[in-house]
């Protein structure tokens, strides 16, 4: 080597003349470079300008980076992948794309070193002329570094990519792998699969993630079961009225199913009896229980009680079980509103836990609702058929009402007939005899016997008259006679008809007379009936010497005539005075007993004066006398 520190210019100035094709030689000063220097500048010089340099020339597209003495080819740019890629995908793409650099640039470090050799080969072969032993010697250990150099970089490779290798199955194992099963319990669970649950014992998030998916599966598979039970449940309680109980039977097995349970029953208000009846039951032996024990025990719970532990017992004996309940009793209320329809009882199979419990919360609402439809389903066809059966009674009624009416009728027309021809011979003879027309003298005592029975006769037959106008009235077989009357003549020849009655009690009678021309149009012996019977009341109802006062004048414009007949009586309480024109009403029964009468002369006054387009009404107070009024309408 030191023989050759000299000769370095002139051995690069040999190289350029037997290769025309590098560029003229460039002044060198290597004054103060050590050989060991000079050898690596003349290297690099010749890797610039000769074969070697082309020898190490990249393919367009890559980067030539030297670090320590080796190159690497990096591509410029790495094309854009057309989706996004998974991640195991994406450490398989780098680990490859790793690969490929690693061997382009073995390749190129490969030829590198041939491309020295066979440069060195030529630099021995032109420095004949030169020391050959140090110019085999440069050229050997050029060789030497070379070859040293590329087994370096193959080493440092395949180092690279075994660490890459382990980075990738780690990454894989511990990375990918947990993602595609994630991905994979998504799909299932996606695809209505929840029974292939994820490991959760993966470190971090992924154990995280786990236990997240678990959960969420589990809750789809909780609720698509709980959907198929509330399906399967409406549908058996959705049957037709008339199966209403297969119904009820199938609900309640879908029920148990549910709640595991080993035998239920249903209860339900009876309602002919003070019990709540076993409306349906299913692997249970129940019976009737009473109203107050059922209340005691439900209360005013909203939901399901479980009854468990010593309290079974006194239950299972208010309840008369007798299947063995080891875990307990459960009552669930079933309310609509807050009207308790019906009671569930479940006696369970096994453990009565929170999905037990969730399915009879869920059942309870809809089979309510069910037992709520049933007994109102019930109650229209027991009215139904009350209805029926009252319909019939009211049309027997109705038939023998007929039938009675028309007895009635034919004994009123034939007690009339067989009552009113005696009466009318005695008041008749009475007369006769009172007017001593026979020539035979009375005495006090005998004219008033015959008094008496003349009053009592013509009271008896006037009763018969109106009890024959009101059957008329109610038949419609009255018949009025309208006609224009004149109303001052009608009112004095009322107060003649009564003058007799007025002097026995010493009353005072008083007629105001009308105007002459006031009339009305009515039935003429109708009118006088009403205004007699009026006059007749408050003779008898006012005390000896009292003061009976007859008025007529003109109401409502004109068009109406008001009667007014007022006395000095013992008056009416106001809550009385509706009864007073009823059929047979009377105020009190020692009043009828000490006045005397039936009740039937003002509800005949009544009936006569609205058939002819009037009213009639009282004012009176206790103690202060009354005024019975009625209108009719004037005469045009």
């Amino acid at each position: 080597m030191e023989n050759f520190d000299g000769d370095v210019a002139a051995v690069l100035e040999i190289l350029r003349e037997k290769d025309s094709r590098h560029a003229p030689a460039t002044q060198l000063a290597l004054d103060g470079i050590g050989p060991g220097e000079r050898l690596a500048y003349c290297l690099q010089q010749i890797r610039q300008d000769g074969p070697l340099g082309k020898a190490l020339s990249v393919a367009p597209g890559m980067t030539l980076v030297q670090r320590s003495g080796v190159s690497i080819v990096i591509p410029a740019a790495m094309p854009k992948p057309n989706r996004t890629p998974s991640i195991t995908r994406l450490f398989a793409a780098t680990y490859i794309a790793v690969a490929l650099v690693g061997l382009v640039t073995q390749f190129a470090t490969w030829r590198s070193a041939r491309a020295t050799q066979a440069a060195m080969v030529v630099l021995a072969q032109r420095l004949d002329r030169m020391n050959e032993a140090a110019a085999a010697e440069i050229a050997a250990e050029a060789g030497d570094d070379a070859v040293q150099a590329a087994l370096a970089s193959t080493v440092l490779y395949a180092a690279m990519l075994a660490v890459l290798g382990l980075g990738f199955w780690y990454s894989r194992r511990r990375l990918a792998a947990p993602f595609s099963r994630i991905a994979a319990a998504l799909q299932r669970v996606a695809e209505g699969q929840f029974v292939d649950p994820l490991p959760e014992n993966e470190p971090g998030e992924f154990g995280a993630i786990a236990r997240g998916v678990n959960h969420m599966a589990k809750s789809l598979a909780w609720r698509e079961a709980l959907h198929a039970y509330l399906s399967r449940l409406l549908s058996a309680l959705n049957a037709p009225a008339d199966e209403a109980a297969t119904g009820l039977a199938q609900a309640l097995g879908v029920i148990a199913g549910a709640t595991k349970a080993s035998g239920i029953v249903l209860y339900q208000p009876a309602y002919d009896s003070n019990e709540w009846a076993v409306t349906a039951s299913r692997d249970l032996e129940a019976k009737p229980v009473a109203r107050g024990t059922m209340r005691d025990l439900v209360g005013d719970a909203a939901r399901a009680i479980h009854y468990h532990g010593d309290a079974v017992q006194a239950v299972r004996h208010q309840l008369r079980f007798t299947a063995p309940m080891p875990q307990g009793l459960v009552l669930a209320p079933l309310r609509a509103g807050t009207k308790l329809v019906g009671v569930l009882g479940v006696i369970p199979g096994a453990q009565f836990g929170d999905d037990e419990r969730a399915a009879l919360d869920q059942a309870a609402p809809n089979l309510a609702i069910a037992c709520e439809r049933g007994s109102a389903h019930h109650n229209t066809r027991r009215l139904a058929v009350e209805v029926r059966s009252t319909a019939k009674r009211l049309e027997q009624l109705n038939t023998d009402l007929d039938a009675a009416m028309k007895s009635k009728d034919q004994f009123l027309s034939n007690i009339s007939h067989e009552l009113r021809t005696p009466l009318n011979s005695i008041i008749g003879f009475t007369d006769l005899l009172l007017a001593e027309d026979l020539g035979a003298p009375l005495s006090a005592q005998q004219r008033e016997f015959l008094e008496t029975v003349a009053r009592n006769g013509r009271q008896l037959l006037q009763l018969i008259n109106e009890l024959l106008d009101l059957q008329r009235i109610a038949a419609g077989r009255m018949d009025l006679h309208p006609e224009s009357i004149e109303l001052a003549g009608l009112l004095a020849e009322a107060a003649g008809n009564v003058q007799t009655q007025v002097q026995r009690h010493r009353h005072a009678l008083v007629v105001t007379p009308p105007p002459q021309d006031l009339r009305v149009q009515a039935d003429r012996g109708r009118v006088r009936q009403v205004l007699l019977n009026l006059l007749s009341n408050a003779i008898k109802f006012t005390p000896d010497g009292g003061r009976i006062t007859v008025a007529a004048a003109t109401v409502n414009g004109g068009d109406f005539a008001r009667i007014a007949v007022t006395d000095t009586g013992i008056g009416i309480a106001p809550a009385d005075q509706p009864k007073l024109f009823k059929e047979f009403s009377q105020l009190d029964a020692s009043a009828s007993r000490k006045y005397e009468g039936t009740g039937l002369g003002l509800a005949l006054s009544r009936r006569l004066v609205e058939m002819q387009g009037g009213a009639i009404g009282v004012e009176s107070e206790i103690g202060k006398g009354s005024t019975f009024w009625f209108t009719l309408p004037q005469a045009q």
